[in-house]
Formats: C-alpha cells, sequence, structure tokens
C-alpha cells in the first residue's frame, strides 16, 4: 500500500469497516477484460478466517465466468463525507475506508447455501431469518456463492 499511514492493520478494525460498506463491487476474469459486478453481500469470520456471501439468479455471465476461473477479487468502500479543505475545485476532498482483497468462490448447495442466505440478511437487518422463512420459490430462482477470502485489506482516511 503506497499510503502505509491509512491502512488498517487490526483485524478488528478491519472487519468493522467492512460491516459498514453497504455493498461490495466483485471482480472476475472475463472473456478479453476483467468482469466486475456491483453485488449485496454478507461476511462472516470463522476461525480468524474472513468469508464473503452473495446471491444471483442460477444462471448469467457471472456464474459462467466463476465456473471457469474461480479467482475473484473485490472491494467494497465506504465515503464518509466530501468537503472542501482549500480552495475550490481542487481543495475538495473525501473521507473514506475501503476493504479489498482476493479469494476463490464456490457455488453452494444444500444448508451451506441457506446459511449464505443468513449471512447476508445480517448484514442488512437485524431480524434473525430462520432457513425455513425463505420462500422455496424464491431459492429455487437462487444461486449462493461464498467467497473464501484468501488476502485483504483495509484503508481508512479520517480527518477531523
Amino acid at each position: 500500500m503506497r499510503k502505509a499511514e491509512r491502512e488498517v492493520i487490526d483485524p478488528a478494525q478491519k472487519w468493522d469497516i467492512l460491516l459498514r460498506c453497504p455493498y461490495m463491487v466483485l471482480a472476475m476474469q472475463g472473456e478479453g477484460a476483467p468482469y466486475q459486478v456491483p453485488l449485496n453481500f454478507g461476511a462472516e469470520m470463522q476461525n480468524g478466517k474472513l468469508y464473503l456471501y452473495f446471491h444471483c439468479a442460477n444462471e448469467g455471465t457471472k456464474l459462467s465466468l466463476l465456473r471457469s476461473n474461480a479467482a475473484v477479487s473485490f472491494c467494497a468502500a465506504n465515503m464518509l463525507r466530501v468537503f472542501n479543505k482549500g480552495t475550490a475545485p481542487c481543495g475538495y476532498t473525501t473521507d473514506y475506508e475501503s476493504v479489498c482483497g482476493q479469494g476463490r468462490a464456490e457455488v453452494l448447495e444444500g444448508e451451506a447455501r441457506l446459511h449464505g442466505l443468513q449471512v447476508l440478511m445480517a448484514h442488512y437487518t437485524k431480524e434473525p431469518f430462520a432457513a425455513g422463512a425463505f420462500q422455496a420459490h424464491a431459492l429455487a430462482l437462487t444461486t449462493v456463492v461464498k467467497i473464501e477470502v484468501e488476502s485483504w485489506a483495509a484503508k481508512r482516511l479520517v480527518r477531523e
């Protein structure tokens, strides 16, 4: 990281930043160019390892690319404020926090699939959802993907 003073090292702080991000952008190896897409996501830590979950339709470009190459990268960001710290327009800047990383994607089946949906929902609401709360019709149209994160870094700039 070029500006080391902005890197967040503490795992608990990195986790908190990730949970404050409203969405992530997933990048995959496309045909001839990278392919990226913004997604809702859920996150959990298991034995010190980060896992991300997202859901999508049962077919499409994203799943085709993941099935041919499971290596992915992601970025989640939170722009905290925009302000003018000098003479406009060049004085405008932002306070922000972000998390970026890489991992491997896996399509989930059975109970693992329901768990992934529960983790995803927990990111956006405090309301708990039992596995039986998900409608069979909606589940039939939904694929759930888990990303086992191999490396991730967080960055923050917040000025007083």
